[in-house]
C-alpha cells in the first residue's frame, strides 16, 4: 500500500483551515493522521486590564495506539493574497502570547481516548491598552512514522497541527476601521463573473464583517445583491472576498461594496464594471 505523504505547508494548511471559529471534530486527513483537535477554534473573550479568563481544548486520539502531542505558542497573522503567518510567540505587535500560560507542554493520549488541555489568559495591569490582542496554541501531533525497512515505499512522514485561536477584547474602546481595495473582475471557471476585493482591518479591534455588494444597471435599477458573514478580521490583517454575479446583458455597471464592522457608519466603496 503507498505511504500517503503530505507536506509541512498542507499540514498547516489544514489546520488553518479550522480557524473560521466553528466547532468541529477534526477527523484525520489522511493515514499519518494521529491526533485531533476537538471544539470551537476560536476563543473570544473580553478581558480589562488585570482580569484573566480561561479555556479548554480537547485532544483526541482516534487511533488504537497511544499517540504524543506537543502543546506551543505561536502568533498568527493572515492576508488578502492567500498568505498565513505562524511567527514566534510574541513578536506581532498585538500579540497575547505571553499573557497565555498552558497546562501542560506535551501530553501522551491513550488510545481512543480524550485528553482536555487547559489554559489561563491574563491581561496586565496596564491602562494603556486598547482593542484586540490575540495569539494561537499549536497542538502538534508526532510525524508518522516511516514506511517499512526494505520496501519500495518513499515517504517523509507527515505532520499535523491543529491551532486555536486566542483572542482578548480590551473594554477600553479601539477603532474599527476599514479599506476595501479592488483586486480584480473576471470571469472564473463556470463561466460566471467575479469581483474580488480586500477587505483590510486597519483599526485597533478585531471584528466579524459583514459585507455584501449591490450591482447596479446604467438606469440606477438594482440587478444583484450578494452578502458575505466572516471570522473574525484581527488589526493588521486582511481577507480577500470573492462575489459572484449572474449573467446579465453586456454593458457597464455600478458595484457597491459595503463592509458593516459593527460601528454606527458603514464603509462602502464603488466601482464601474464592464459586463
Amino acid at each position: 500500500m503507498p505511504v500517503v505523504v503530505i507536506s509541512h505547508a498542507t499540514a498547516i494548511r489544514i489546520a488553518a483551515a479550522l480557524f473560521a471559529g466553528t466547532a468541529v471534530l477534526a477527523a484525520p486527513a489522511c493515514a499519518g493522521a494521529q491526533i485531533a483537535v476537538l471544539g470551537n477554534t476560536l476563543d473570544e473573550h473580553t478581558a480589562a486590564p488585570g482580569q484573566r479568563h480561561t479555556g479548554t481544548i480537547i485532544v483526541r486520539n482516534p487511533t488504537n495506539r497511544p499517540q504524543p502531542a506537543r502543546i506551543y505558542q505561536t502568533d498568527y497573522t493572515f492576508s488578502a493574497d492567500g498568505t498565513s503567518h505562524f511567527d514566534s510567540a510574541g513578536t506581532v505587535p498585538r500579540s497575547n502570547a505571553r499573557w497565555v500560560t498552558t497546562s501542560a507542554s506535551s501530553i501522551m493520549v491513550a488510545p481512543n481516548t480524550d485528553v482536555e488541555i487547559t489554559y489561563t489568559v491574563t491581561v496586565p495591569r496596564v491602562d494603556s491598552l486598547r482593542g484586540t490582542y490575540w495569539s494561537t496554541i499549536m497542538v502538534e501531533g508526532a510525524p508518522t512514522a516511516p514506511p517499512p525497512t526494505g520496501t519500495r515505499q518513499v515517504g517523509l512522514g507527515a505532520m499535523i497541527r491543529y491551532a486555536v485561536q486566542v483572542a482578548t477584547q480590551l473594554p477600553a474602546a479601539g477603532s474599527r476601521r476599514v479599506r476595501i481595495a479592488k483586486l480584480g473582475f473576471a470571469t472564473d471557471s463556470t463561466g460566471a463573473r467575479v469581483l474580488d476585493v480586500a477587505v483590510t482591518n486597519a483599526g485597533e479591534r478585531g471584528y466579524h464583517p459583514s459585507l455584501w455588494v449591490e450591482l447596479y444597471d446604467k438606469s440606477g435599477t438594482i440587478r444583484s445583491r450578494s452578502q458575505q458573514q466572516r471570522g473574525l478580521l484581527y488589526p493588521g490583517t486582511s481577507l480577500k472576498q470573492r462575489f459572484s454575479f449572474p449573467r446579465l446583458p453586456a454593458g457597464q455597471y455600478k458595484a457597491v461594496v459595503f463592509a458593516d464592522t459593527g460601528d454606527d457608519i458603514v464603509s462602502a466603496a464603488q466601482y464601474k464594471l464592464l459586463f
